[in-house]
């Protein structure tokens, strides 16, 4: 039986700090807007391919997203295959 704390849903968190940091490393003059506007982009892309996801778990009548539903979320629509098409399987 599942305890109220293990339905607790947890945001994922894009640090611009690390991001910042990594950035530096390659270039010392990145300002912390870049990676700013990184982090928007990285939690914009994964917002998305989790709502699709989900929409295909519905479809489907399962209750969990597998590697499976986000492979074939990014596949079915055309702008995240091209953006991200080549690194799935």
């Amino acid at each position: 039986m599942a305890t109220k704390n293990s339905k607790i849903c947890k945001k994922p968190t894009f640090p611009v700090e690390s991001i910042h940091k990594k950035l530096k490393k390659i270039d010392k003059h990145v300002p912390a807007d870049v990676a700013a506007f990184i982090a928007a982009v990285e939690e914009y892309l994964t917002a998305e391919i989790v709502e699709k996801a989900a929409v295909l778990c519905r479809q489907k009548g399962k209750g969990v997203i597998r590697v499976a539903e986000i492979t074939e979320a990014i596949k079915a629509d055309n702008d995240l295959k091209a953006l991200l098409g080549k690194s799935l399987k």
